[in-house]
């Protein structure tokens, strides 16, 4: 378990807001249950003339996660201050920093990450098994289909804590004075926590086939499904409700529904040991002996995105026709608008909301191509819950990609030989899009552009980035590189 060397560390339990002794308080716990058994089992029934084999497997796995979460309480063992204004001199010390620091001031807002006592754990879990039949088929074929799966527990979640609970005004501006769980002195602050969960069901199939003709035959297709509260680790987001982590039940980052390549190598009939390795020219074993040609064509369904929406985390609202805008409105000096906690709790600092979903097709059909999704069918939620759009429940455009290998090795010696190899990946240039922006714009409002809550979004009120392809996936090599041709001349001995 890791500590601060000096027992500096700034410990805030996360339910109650109170500083806890660091030479008595452990950050987070660690489980001393962390049995790992393995089991595996394989049969070939003589009766099926060992052409068919069942294997099953299955066991526990367990992990650390990552270690900058575990020394969050170390990183706000310092005094820190946002300066503001161009008189500000840099650099500026921790000494200088002190001298101007106000522990009494009630607006302080003092951030440190926290952790809800005795509530995160490590190390995380994982259950992982699979069951698989193999079958030799006419024709020395080999067909394999195997269900994969795995549940995770104990996994990394993140939330908030000092949640707003209240709202005074200022009479004079209007302007929102929130009131924090744990008074204003201390800001919202991030917290760590386990005790997540997904699972991950797979059918996958291969089926390969040799060629006594030098082609060599390959396929393979998986149908996947990741679901769960969270992925775990760095995949863990920032819950929209720190009280209901069930809200954010939905697909995983990583939730990729289908997967399928097609390979193929063919080797020339030309040199020793092939079809016309004795009859062929010598001329013509030397031009077309040695040659192989091979292709892989890939394909992955899309990967899940969040649709989002910026809310501040109070709005106010018109007494004059019950409408609500992101800012006090002021007649003859006096405010006409009353604040009202906009999200449960707030925390928009973390700004992970989701919008409502108001029916109707999210993606675009037309034949424009780089329009992706319907703006006009989220809308901004109203005053008080969470956005209804599920955890990840879109999926962004498929990828595609099809490669093509050549080499041919020259002889020189018995135990020297000369390749030339040619790689042409994604021969056809096929544009595959990485998923669009889906970050909605802030339209809460009665002026142009502007909408009231429940009211779809337009493009102009959405932002015309939304939704609209902007770039493609970016690799270097492999699924989603642009067209690329590299050559290579290789001495063998």
């Amino acid at each position: 378990m890791l500590h601060e060397a000096r027992n500096l560390a700034v410990i805030v339990d996360a339910d109650t807001g109170q500083f806890l002794d660091p030479e008595t308080t452990d950050f987070y716990k660690t489980s001393k249950k962390n049995f790992g058994p393995r089991l595996a089992f394989s049969w070939s029934p003589e009766r099926f003339k060992n052409k068919t084999v069942f294997r099953i497997g299955a066991g526990y796995y367990y992990g650390p996660g990552q270690t900058e979460d575990q020394v969050q309480p170390i990183e706000s063992d310092r005094v820190s201050k946002v300066l503001t204004g161009a008189a500000a001199a840099f650099p500026i010390d921790q000494a200088q920093i002190i001298a101007t620091y106000n522990i009494n001031d009630p607006n302080l807002g003092y951030q440190p990450r926290v952790y809800p006592v005795n509530s995160y754990t490590i190390p995380e879990k994982i259950l992982s098994y699979t069951a698989s039949l193999q079958q030799e088929l006419p024709g020395k074929a080999l067909l394999t289909v195997a269900y994969v799966g795995s549940q995770g527990r104990n996994l990394f979640l993140r939330g908030w804590t000092n949640r707003i609970i209240g709202v005074n005004m200022n009479p004079t501006t209007g302007a929102a004075i929130p009131v924090m769980q744990f008074g204003n002195r201390l800001a919202q602050m991030d917290f760590k926590t386990s005790h997540g969960t997904d699972h991950y069901d797979s059918m996958q199939t291969t089926l390969n086939r040799r060629f006594n003709s030098g082609l060599t035959f390959g396929s393979q297709w998986t149908w996947g499904h990741g679901i769960g509260n969270t992925g775990g680790s760095n995949e863990a987001n920032t819950t929209q409700d720190p009280t209901n982590f069930r809200l954010d039940h939905g697909n995983n980052n990583f939730d990729v529904r289908h997967s399928a390549n097609i390979t193929a190598l063919y080797e020339l009939p030309y040199g020793p040991g092939k079809k016309f390795g004795h009859d062929a020219n010598p001329i013509v074993k030397g031009i077309l002996g040695g040659w192989q040609v091979g292709e892989v064509w890939n394909y992955n369904s899309g990967l899940p995105f969040e649709v989002r929406v910026t809310r501040p985390d109070i709005v106010y609202q018109d007494t004059r026709n019950n409408t609500f805008v992101a800012a006090p409105i002021l007649v003859n000096g006096a405010p006409v608008t009353v604040p009202v906690i906009n999200v449960p709790g707030g925390g928009n600092f973390r700004n992970f909301r989701r919008p409502d979903y108001v029916g109707g097709d999210p993606f675009i059909h037309t034949g424009d191509k780089r329009f992706f999704l319907n703006p006009a069918t989220f809308a901004i939620p109203a005053a008080g819950p969470v956005g209804n759009l599920g955890r990840n429940v879109l999926h962004g455009p498929t990828l595609s990609q099809f490669d093509l290998t050549v080499q041919k090795r020259f002889q020189i010696l018995e135990h020297k030989n000369l390749e030339f190899r040619a790689e042409l990946y994604n021969l056809f240039n096929r544009a595959n899009f990485a998923n669009p922006p889906v970050q909605l714009n802030q339209s809460l409002g009665t002026g142009t552009n502007q909408l009231q809550p429940g009211q779809p979004f337009t493009p102009a009120a959405a932002g015309g980035a939304f939704g609209v392809f902007s770039s493609t996936v970016e690799k270097a090599v492999g699924l989603g590189a642009q067209r690329q041709i590299q050559m290579s001349l290789r001495l063998n001995f």
